[in-house]
């Protein structure tokens, strides 16, 4: 029954805040994988199903891109490799750190991809559009 819900059930649209948490997750992942300079030379990706990605090289096929951004690019980057040298791996830190590059990261997409502007602000946005109406 389940599996039929979720085939024929309405889906629930994503909004930019989620797509910042999740960049937030994807940046702390990334810098326990491949270290602090490998994740500052990739780039981030976001897909037609607004998921992001990260590519130490981006991938050859472009036409699943919505928008991309390499990591050096931000001005955010360059702060963020202090803060992460300066306390090391340091969990309050790079919570903090991981969630002022990934607002970096989604203010970039966001000028980059239409689609990504037009997805809502927030979820709660939403539902208070929907009682006003």
């Amino acid at each position: 029954m389940h599996m039929l819900f979720r085939m024929f059930g309405p889906r629930r649209r994503k909004n930019q805040e989620e797509i910042a948490a999740r960049a937030a997750e994807v940046i702390v992942q990334v810098l326990f994988d491949v270290g602090l300079d490998r994740f500052l030379a990739g780039t981030m990706l976001l897909d037609r199903r607004f998921r992001l990605h990260f590519y130490a090289v981006p991938p050859q096929s472009p036409a699943t891109v919505l928008a991309s951004i390499p990591m050096h690019e931000l001005c955010e980057a360059r702060v963020f490799r202090a803060q992460v040298v300066r306390a090391g791996i340091d969990a309050p830190t790079l919570a903090i750190q991981a969630r002022i590059m990934a607002d970096a990261v989604v203010r970039e997409l966001r000028a980059r991809s239409p689609a990504l502007c037009a997805l809502p602000a927030a979820r709660h946005e939403r539902r208070r559009l929907l009682r006003t109406r």
